[in-house]
């Protein structure tokens, strides 16, 4: 049997109570081409419990100890999408391998395509990274270990390995055809019912190649889901599972013509796009069915924009921040919940292109309405083979913890003349312009259930028994029914730490 991992990341920030879905796909992917074929999905949050001391992750991996006993899996392929699993992914590939050795380990997502030599430097209990998307490949790699063949081999597209301390690679395939997508399968799972919200990719890719983002590693062009395989994909999902959020993952979301056929499921869509991309004229028309618009401005100065790749020159730079204006303005009027994504203190940032921020928000907030809104700004942090860490590296002035792939990265000094103290300051007085309506936090409870809280937090006292999965509170249970009673006392947890609410992510990232 086959046996799919979704680990557990450091942060609990933006923890989303969502199906695995990178994995879901590779792996009904993998089970339609081969019925036959034993495979299951693990997500370690939900399956095991989210683990809030040493103790707990201990009982969580003595947890996973039993089932691999019992499943016997020949191999076990490990999702990795963001570098906030790092960490955790390799020391799961490493407790895999101390249990049985013969287990073929497989890693994929954006953080093995792009730093497999790091991994491979770091451990050596992976056998196989697959690079950039995953189906073709991971379903040669089943196949070959269900036929008890090696599935290192140069037959396989998309694969690198490590072998006699050289870094092998096969040939890098075309784009996965996205009509050969297969509809998502529920029964790879464990708990079905047990998440709260459903996410679903409508496309893959962005062309902006925006230069603190990574999908242009994996996928440099924009391809959309045919939407026939959409709305049969999501009208047997609505069916079968009980989440009422959809969570499109599309790096544009432009589909606005699928709403009469999503107002159907029952579900509220929530979605994030570039404020250069969505038209203010379509909102009227998507707002009984929207959940939740995220708008990914990340600065209003055109010197940071520029430098970020997010505009070509001015002429897009003002369309950009008045369509913006437009947008957040359309969204109050129709009582829409509305996320502003922003980063502070991006490299050559100097404390005027702050202050253009600030300004920004402050005019949107007078906009100000019953759908609520959040400015959701965070420090900046560059990462090694990035086109981030290159301007960071080469641009005077700039000072940042160079901590490697594994490392927190943070940018201290955007510039001589800008301290980190200073960033620290603007990004709490563009987060504290927020305006969490009741709307807004329902919204935000359903997405991001501990959105802002310190890891502290999640042990409080307060916090009712039901929602952890241990008598020692060692362990969160983030299914359903533990959220459900978490969130009633999210208000009152927000009040006792909301000193905290606005500093750096580090203060929720679990200590492991």
């Amino acid at each position: 049997m086959i046996l799919l991992i979704e680990p557990i990341s450091k942060n609990t920030d933006m923890y989303v109570p969502a199906y695995p879905l990178p994995i879901m796909e590779l792996g009904s992917f993998v089970k339609s081409m081969v019925p036959d074929m034993d495979v299951a999905v693990i997500s370690m949050p939900v399956d095991y419990g989210l683990p809030l001391t040493r103790g707990g992750k201990e009982r969580i991996y003595q947890g996973l100890l039993k089932d691999l006993t019992e499943m016997k899996p020949r191999g076990v392929g490990i999702s990795c999408t963001a570098i906030s699993q790092a960490e955790e992914v390799i020391g799961l590939c490493e407790f895999i391998k101390a249990h049985d050795p013969d287990i073929f380990l497989f890693l994929g997502g954006y953080f093995p395509t792009i730093y497999y030599e790091e991994i491979f430097s770091r451990t050596s209990a992976v056998d196989a990274v697959v690079i950039g998307e995953g189906e073709i490949s991971a379903l040669s790699i089943c196949d070959d270990l269900e036929r008890g063949r090696n599935p290192i081999n140069d037959r396989i597209p998309n694969l690198a390995w490590k072998e006699k301390g050289k870094i092998r690679l096969t040939r890098r395939s075309g784009r996965f055809d996205l009509g050969k997508k297969a509809l998502l399968n529920l029964d790879l799972l464990r708990y079905p019912r047990g998440y709260t919200v459903l996410p679903y990719a409508f496309s893959r890719g962005c062309p902006y190649h925006c230069n603190f983002c990574m999908e242009g590693f994996i996928r440099p062009q924009r391809r959309e889901v045919p939407a026939e395989i959409i709305q049969a994909d999501l009208t047997r999902l609505s069916g079968k599972s009980k989440s009422d959020t959809l969570l499109v993952s599309d790096a544009l979301f432009k589909s606005f013509a699928l709403f009469p056929f999503l107002r159907t499921l029952g579900m509220k869509v929530n979605f994030e796009t570039r404020c250069d991309v969505l038209e203010p004229s379509a909102i009227p028309e998507i707002a009984d069915g929207c959940g939740i618009i995220a708008l990914g401005v990340e600065s209003a100065s055109y010197d940071t924009l520029k430098r970020m790749n997010k505009v070509k020159d001015r002429t897009h730079y003002e369309r950009y921040i008045s369509n913006a204006y437009s947008i957040f303005r359309e969204a109050v009027r129709h009582e829409i919940p509305i996320l502003v994504f922003m980063i502070a203190g991006y490299p050559g940032d100097r404390e005027k292109d702050l202050e253009e921020s600030l300004l920004f928000v402050q005019r949107l907030a007078q906009e100000s309405g019953a759908g609520g809104h959040l400015f959701k700004i965070g420090e900046c942090r560059v990462y090694p083979k990035t086109k981030i860490y290159e301007t960071a590296k080469s641009t005077p002035g700039v000072a940042f913890d160079d901590q490697g792939v594994f490392g927190e990265n943070i940018v201290r000094q955007p510039s001589a003349e800008l301290n980190f103290d200073t960033v620290l300051a603007y990004m709490k007085e563009i987060f504290t312009l927020s305006n969490p309506t009741p709307k807004l936090d329902a919204r935000m409870l359903d997405m991001m259930p501990f959105f802002r809280m310190p890891t502290q937090a999640l042990r409080d006292e307060m916090i009712p028994d039901s929602c952890f999965m241990d008598a020692d509170r060692d362990i969160l249970d983030v299914k359903r029914e533990s959220l459900l009673n978490f969130r009633r006392v999210v208000p009152r947890l927000r009040e006792k730490y909301k000193d905290w609410m606005s500093r750096e992510r580090e203060t929720r990232n679990l200590s492991l």
